[in-house]
């Protein structure tokens, strides 16, 4: 049974003759079935009742004192009372059945002998009038539903017939444009006469209704994805005429059962934020990708599986192939037997496994000359906090560290330089006591013995100047072992 069709349907019997009324229940209720009738007697009670029931149609007679079927009628249809209404009479006049027509009944049934033909023709009345008017506010719903979707979209959308006339135009289309829906709804326009709110929305506008007329229906290929026309707008459309804003635009035909284009919906949306920090972010990967290009330190990048994601030019010396082949393998598959290869990969994995940074000094041959490398790797987290990647920056500290081992290499000796000047510091003071010594004992002239004491004197002084400029030079060598050092560890070699 069709829904919009459901039995029993209700029916307010209206007659002054209570008989007909009696009838009427017998054959619509009992023999032909379907229908629940109820039954008054004149206009005035069929009003109450109306007004404290819900019934599907109303069957009145034509002729009845006080309030007759046709005043009922119009007293219902000036209330906006739209229930099917079947008028009965037992006249044939033409001027009574365009009187009742005119005035909203939906059929005019005129009264026979036969009450079986009677009642079998106002139950086919009945059910049709039921089912138009129920498929009419069905259709009013599903109207009112769409206009309550397309209102409350969130992008400004329109629809247009073939005509060119407006047949739905949203609030958010009302924000772009500034032009109320009661404005422009169900007339064809001319957008260029509007007083649109912001410059450029006009022709933002005509461009959605050109790519309307373009939208086509294919019986062939009906999916709706091979009928959407998009594309991306730029333009001045802010209230700062410098305000440049980008919309993305998509419009669809309308198609009928039969796969007839009947007109053209299209959408409109504000993309200004996204295309700006698309933008954003392609200068940024564009200056990354500037900025790691150039660099002289060695720049890569991994997946979860170790393998190479990305590597710089600066690569390119250290290895005897092009960059490119590093892409998509590991260290393991570019050197299957070597315990360098093993090291490195499980490096990568310690990054990722603990997702802390990780930090060597490696040293390998290239030709036949050494190189230290110091390797740095940083995991790289996911919005989720997953480590997707590790990206890691190498420096060729070669020269660097030869430079640490010559700067230690001094160190030692200028320390070996001051402990062998303490021991002859020493070794002079010793002679110097057993000379004084000796002049106490010998006997010689008092001027001879005070030139040999004034000149033992000065050598003591010296040696006394030299003992302070070693303690100075103690300081020193410690100041330059506290800050020029060699701080790096010791270097992991692979000289295979």
């Amino acid at each position: 049974m069709n829904p919009e069709t459901s039995f029993p349907i209700s029916v307010l019997f209206v007659d002054d003759e209570p008989s007909m009324g009696d009838i009427a229940r017998i054959f619509l209720e009992e023999q032909l079935g379907g229908c629940v009738v109820t039954q008054v007697t004149d206009g005035i009670i069929a009003l109450e009742r109306i007004q404290s029931h819900n019934y599907d149609v109303i069957v009145a007679d034509y002729e009845m004192p006080g309030l007759d079927g046709l005043q009922l009628l119009r007293t219902l249809r000036n209330a906006g009372d739209n229930t099917p209404f079947l008028v009965c009479t037992g006249k044939s006049r033409h001027e009574v059945v365009i009187e009742a027509l005119n005035a909203g009944a939906d059929f005019y049934l005129q009264k026979g002998e036969d009450p079986l033909i009677l009642f079998t023709e106002m139950k086919q009345m009945i059910v049709q009038a039921v089912t138009r008017r129920r498929s009419e506010k069905a259709l009013a719903n599903s109207r009112n539903l769409l206009e309550e979707i397309i209102d409350f979209l969130p992008d400004a959308t329109l629809a247009v017939d073939l005509s060119h006339n407006i047949i739905a135009w949203n609030r958010i289309m009302e924000d772009l444009t500034g032009i109320p829906s009661d404005s422009v709804l169900f007339k064809r326009q001319n957008f260029s006469d509007y007083c649109i709110r912001h410059p450029g929305v006009s022709s933002l506008i005509e461009h959605i209704m050109i790519l309307g007329e373009q939208t086509t229906s294919t019986s062939y290929n009906p999916g709706i994805e091979n009928r959407i026309i998009t594309e991306e707008y730029r333009g001045l459309v802010g209230e700062d005429e410098t305000d440049e804003r980008y919309y993305r635009i998509m419009v669809s035909p309308i198609l009928n059962s039969d796969m007839q284009k009947v007109g053209f919906i299209g959408s409109v949306r504000d993309i200004t934020a996204q295309k700006r920090s698309e933008y954003a972010l392609l200068e940024s990967r564009e200056n990354f990708r500037a900025l790691v290009e150039n660099n002289t330190d060695i720049v890569m990048r991994f997946d979860v599986n170790g393998r190479h994601l990305y590597v710089n030019p600066a690569v390119d010396p250290y290895i005897p192939f092009h960059p490119e082949h590093l892409i998509g393998k590991t260290y393991k598959d570019l050197l299957s037997s070597s315990r360098m290869a093993t090291d490195w990969d499980n490096l990568i994995q310690k990054a990722i496994s603990t997702g802390n940074q990780q930090e060597a000094d490696i040293s390998f041959k290239i030709s036949k000359e050494i190189v230290t490398l110091n390797w740095r790797l940083f995991p790289e987290f996911d919005m989720d906090g997953n480590i997707r990647s590790v990206l890691s920056i190498s420096r060729d500290i070669t020269y660097q560290r030869e430079f640490e081992q010559e700067k230690h290499a001094l160190l030692e000796q200028i320390q070996r330089n001051l402990g062998e000047f303490a021991i002859l510091n020493d070794g002079i003071r010793n002679p110097l006591a057993v000379i004084t010594g000796w002049l106490s004992i010998m006997d010689l002239q008092e001027k001879e013995c005070s030139t040999l004491m004034h000149q033992i004197r000065q050598i003591d002084e010296m040696i006394t100047k030299l003992d302070r400029r070693w303690v100075e030079s103690e300081k020193v060598l410690g100041f330059l072992r506290r800050h020029f050092a060699i701080q790096a560890c010791k270097p992991t070699e692979y000289f295979e």
